[in-house]
């Protein structure tokens, strides 16, 4: 099995991004408090205003501030937290905002006649291709989620060469590279989140660390976009702080 390293430095946005949301978590911005005015961020950082103007729309995407015209940029009131069940986070923004060190390995991609399994699951003709990959999500060096997508070919063959889509990094961050790169925005997913134990993962190999009872959370998805087609199908398997879930909860 052939093996790629990905090292991406983060843009000025990412990082400004990251800076943002530790402001807060550590209540330097507690809720429905004003954030600064873009100008003030953008002298204090020395970049431009377009890139906070950018930070501060990332901001919005994750819920943690609302934007009132004419006003300013306010933090929530109830602040999304780590990782909620019921909004879908980049891995590699879900590892930064737990204080670590991501990183990107891809282990292989190929263009593949899909299985009847997950042709099904897709809704196309078993035997159709799909481009499908496997890839690793490390936190400080360590293997934490281990990922397998299947993409039809119909949402990036008039955007990304066949060629391109198997490079190591094409689809990462995953939901911006069917947004900005395809043009077919993934809307909402259809998950299923179930419990085992590292030793029943056949993927083990790729975890050497972990202990043979060690829990794990299998997720699947399958992605849509705007007009209900089938996007893509992932399995994810869970280790460590990847596994852990939050959300907050509603009585009626």
């Amino acid at each position: 099995m052939s093996e790629y390293e990905l090292i991406k430095q983060p843009s000025l946005a990412d990082q400004i991004l990251r800076i943002l949301i530790e402001r807060i978590n550590r209540g330097v911005y507690p809720p429905e408090s004003q954030l600064p005015p873009e100008i003030s961020l953008a002298e204090e950082f020395r970049v431009s205003r377009a890139t906070i103007r950018h930070a501060y729309s990332m901001l919005e995407e994750q819920n943690l501030v609302q934007r009132r015209r004419g006003v300013g940029t306010f933090v929530s009131r109830i602040l999304s937290i780590s990782n909620p069940l019921y909004q879908y986070i980049d891995f590699e923004e879900r590892i930064a905002n737990f204080g670590h060190k991501p990183g990107f390995r891809q282990l292989k991609a190929s263009i593949v006649e899909t299985g009847a399994e997950i042709a099904e699951k897709l809704e196309i003709e078993v035997g159709s291709p799909t481009l499908e990959i496997h890839k690793i999500w490390t936190a400080d060096d360590e293997a934490i989620v281990y990922i397998i997508n299947h993409i039809p070919l119909w949402i990036f063959e008039n955007y990304v060469s066949q060629e391109e889509a198997l490079q190591p990094g094409t689809t990462e961050p995953f939901f911006r590279f069917f947004n900005i790169k395809c043009g077919n925005p993934i809307t909402h997913l259809a998950s299923a989140i179930t419990p085992h134990l590292a030793k029943d993962c056949e993927l083990m190999n790729e975890f050497g660390s972990h202990e043979p009872n060690e829990p794990i959370l299998l997720v699947e998805d399958i992605g849509f976009t705007a007009q209900g087609r089938f996007a893509f199908h992932s399995l994810e398997y869970l280790f460590g702080i990847a596994s852990r879930f939050e959300t907050i909860r509603r009585v009626l």
